[in-house]
């Protein structure tokens, strides 16, 4: 039971008293983020650029911290189908560059960008599991006594 004005650990983000938002929300969050970045990018060079890649790494952070606990998975798995469909729409939407060799080009370029958005979620999902954790420990619960099994 919880007290009045503090959130399920499950349901908390990274703020505890704060509720966190569902699994979709990551999704949501980093895709809609790495989209504005590659639209910054097709505006201003006409190519994916620091754009696609801000917008990545701040959409990624960002839906691991604001997911619900109990939702973590999600926001840990999701950088590299993130990037990948960044890239993907991106360069359809948002530069003059088309054809299956050039985007497969573009996808194996963005590697450093995926690899650094992953660890990034995977440092701070983390560190949430380990400082959020959805069980108290068992050192919290009172000990049975030798008589009573």
């Amino acid at each position: 039971m919880t007290s009045p004005g503090t959130v399920p650990a499950v349901d908390a983000s990274v703020v505890p008293t704060r509720k966190g938002g569902p699994w979709w929300s990551a999704v949501a969050i980093a895709l809609v983020l790495t989209m504005v970045g590659a639209a910054a990018d097709g505006v201003i060079s006409g190519q994916l650029s620091w754009g696609l890649r801000l917008g990545f790494w701040f959409g990624v952070v960002a839906a691991v911290l604001f997911v619900r606990r109990g939702s973590l998975f999600t926001a840990m798995v999701q950088p590299p189908l993130v990037l990948v469909f960044g890239v993907l729409v991106g360069g359809i939407a948002f530069t003059a560059t088309s054809g299956l060799y050039a985007t497969a080009l573009r996808v194996i370029a963005t590697f450093p960008t995926m690899l650094i958005g992953t660890l990034l979620v995977l440092m701070l999902g983390g560190i949430r599991i380990y400082a959020q954790p959805l069980r108290r420990s068992t050192a919290a619960r009172p000990r049975a006594t030798a008589g009573h099994h």
